[in-house]
């Protein structure tokens, strides 16, 4: 499906797989597939996404004040492996590109 470290347009797997466009989660509702979108530019909005010591990668979620509620993309991540679908991490590199972790 996808090859780690290779860079795709974001563009380009929305149209193939659908989903939201713009979230940072992304849930296609054909396929049983949750994309994770991150990027540096996502700490203006108070989005802090990033590895931790123990090798996970933590990612902030959707909603920008409060705490965060399980709901839409936030409730899709918690319960993917329940439903089983797949999580897959890209991080942006610019101009609407993508890698594949």
């Amino acid at each position: 499906m996808f090859k780690q470290q290779k860079v795709y347009l974001r563009k380009d797997i929305i149209n193939a797989y659908g989903g939201q466009i713009r979230s940072g989660i992304t849930t296609p509702s054909k396929y049983p597939l949750i994309f994770l979108f991150t990027s540096p530019v996502g700490k203006e909005y108070g989005y802090i996404d990033g590895w931790t010591d123990d090798g996970s990668f933590e990612i902030c979620g959707e909603g920008q004040v409060g705490d965060m509620k399980f709901i839409r993309g936030n409730k899709a991540v918690l319960n993917h492996r329940k439903n089983g679908e797949e999580l897959h991490l890209f991080e942006a590199v610019g101009n609407g590109y993508v890698r594949y972790i």
